[in-house]
């Protein structure tokens, strides 16, 4: 016969499982707190190293820069002796050179007085020349400015030495070449300048020349691949057979300081020849250039026509323009020896209308 619990052992009975359940639920929460904890304080001390790890390090690069900064005073103390050290010993060589150099000018005057020209007197003006060379070397060598590399040319004299290492504001450092084959007949026409040269330099120099008379009718950047880029602190002037003047990249008023008073650009010159003399036909061809004038130069005639002047000739074509012929003639006679242009109004042949007013025409043969 089947028993039934009473309701105070069923009771009972529902009680114990509850405790059993609920001890359980107890035990796996501590479990799980006890995980979770032990998670939080591994992080905890992680990050702690962690950032005991990077507060020693930043200790350490404090403590670097520290000596670094003091190393770095130290230094700029001792440049800042060793600059006023350089400052006393450049002034004093500047002294010495400035006295040294008028010395040279009086010994140089003084021989200049003297009766004649003596083998002896060469030898000391050319000994006296040698030691001006040197000083303006040592000059150069002391100083910071920025380099002007000057090809000099016989027919500009000393006048552009003389001016540039006499300029002070700015100064520039001087630095002479010779010329080869230099026919004593070309004068400078050309100025460059570097990248990183100051252009109210390049704007100053360009005015100096311009007061003593110096032409310059070109003036453009270094664009040589080759040696563009150890040019790019300096300034050249010289020579070149351009007959356009390139963009400069200066301001307003910078490029109204470089402009030239030369209106030759505006006229046309036709060159003809008959049998000439080919170095004098060039020589003429390089002045007309340099003159910047805009130049044509026609393969020599192999047959002498009629209407061919029998004398080098240069040819205008408007009454108002016979003084510039008379200028163009006169230039090339002077500069070529053996060579004298004679000018004449032309008759108008193969010329245009509109022409006439800016063209010359030559007629040269030997």
């Amino acid at each position: 016969m089947k028993t039934y619990k009473s309701i105070e052992e069923t009771i009972a009975d529902v009680r114990k499982k509850d405790k059993r359940y609920n001890y359980i639920i107890l035990v796996i929460t501590l479990i799980m707190i006890t995980v979770i904890a032990t998670i939080v304080i591994i992080n905890y001390e992680t990050k702690a190293k962690k950032s005991a790890a990077l507060i020693a390090q930043n200790e350490d690069t404090i403590e670097e820069n520290k000596i670094m900064i003091a190393k770095l005073k130290t230094k700029e103390i001792e440049n800042r002796q060793l600059r006023e050290q350089d400052s006393i010993r450049t002034d004093s060589i500047k002294r010495l050179v400035k006295t040294l150099r008028q010395e040279l000018s009086i010994i140089r005057k003084e021989l200049a007085k003297g009766n004649g020209f003596s083998s002896n007197q060469a030898v000391v003006i050319a000994n006296l020349n040698e030691a001006q060379d040197r000083l303006n070397q040592i000059t150069n060598n002391i100083s910071d400015n920025t380099i002007v590399r000057y090809y000099k040319r016989k027919a500009d004299g000393d006048r552009i030495v003389n001016m540039i290492q006499n300029m002070k504001d700015p100064s520039f450092r001087l630095n002479v070449k010779d010329v080869p084959n230099d026919n004593g007949y070309i004068k400078i026409n050309t100025l460059w300048f570097g990248t990183d040269v100051n252009r109210v330099e390049v704007a100053k120099l360009l005015e100096a020349l311009k007061k003593i008379n110096v032409r310059i009718n070109n003036v453009k950047e270094f664009d040589n691949p080759k040696t563009k880029e150890w040019k790019k602190a300096a300034i050249e002037i010289g020579y070149e057979p351009l007959n356009t003047v390139t963009n400069i990249k200066l301001t307003e008023s910078q490029v109204a300081n470089l402009r030239v008073n030369n209106n030759n650009i505006k006229y046309n010159v036709r060159f003809y020849s008959y049998k000439p003399n080919q170095r004098i036909k060039s020589q003429l061809a390089t002045i007309i250039k340099k003159e910047n004038y805009n130049l044509k130069v026609y393969p020599d005639w192999k047959k002498q026509y009629s209407f061919f002047a029998k004398v080098p000739t240069v040819f205008y074509y408007d009454r108002n323009t016979k003084d510039i012929a008379e200028k163009l003639a006169a230039t090339l006679s002077n500069y070529v020896k053996g060579v004298n242009f004679k000018v004449q109004f032309g008759s108008g042949y193969g010329i245009k209308q509109s022409e006439k007013k800016n063209t010359f025409i030559i007629h040269y043969t030997q």
